[in-house]
């Protein structure tokens, strides 16, 4: 063992050879966590969509509830229609709740998308010397980068970083039912 380095038992057999460069274990290790992120998404991706086609059959069941309602006799109708119909409205705003949960998802995996896109870039960038040596090349990665964030959030915490302040992120607000923002 190299004095000052560390080894992993279950690691393998560190590379010594003409292509091993700083750059690339970089690269490797930056590919390395855009591949984890992508199939965390792509498991995250199939429980949604588990979910959204549990909520269209409650949504079709509520809507097939209210019309076999509509089409009872007067007098039963009278005696269910206010229980029924709270137990309706209790699931219209738990769906427009979960609703509201998927826009979040979805902006998650957004912007997870251009944390991948980001890692992959750089990842590429650092394994160039003649760019990743030049503080013009940097800029127009910077720059190149900069245009993939679309929510205020993203663009703040970039602008953050690249003038080398700390960020210290706030936490979210809380979601309110019944509101739907598409992002």
């Amino acid at each position: 063992m190299l004095a000052g380095s560390l080894e992993f038992p279950d690691a393998p057999p560190a590379r010594h050879d003409a292509a091993w460069t700083p750059e690339t274990q970089i690269a490797n290790m930056l590919e390395l966590c855009s591949a984890q992120m992508e199939s965390a998404l792509q498991d995250s991706d199939h429980a949604v969509e588990a979910l959204i086609q549990a909520f269209s059959t409650v949504a079709e069941s509520a809507r097939t509830l209210q019309s076999i309602s509509a089409q009872l006799p007067p007098e039963v109708r009278a005696a269910i229609t206010q229980a029924l119909d709270k137990q309706l409205e209790t699931l219209a705003l738990q769906i427009g709740s979960a609703v509201v949960s998927f826009q979040f998802y979805d902006k998650l995996t957004q912007r997870l998308g251009h944390v991948r896109y980001s890692l992959s870039s750089l990842a590429q960038f650092v394994c160039d010397r003649a760019q990743s040596c030049e503080q013009d090349q940097w800029r127009r990665m910077l720059n190149a980068l900069r245009r993939l964030y679309r929510t205020e959030e993203e663009r703040r915490i970039f602008q953050m970083m690249t003038e080398g302040l700390s960020v210290d992120l706030e936490p979210p607000p809380p979601v309110r039912t019944g509101e739907v923002e598409l992002f």
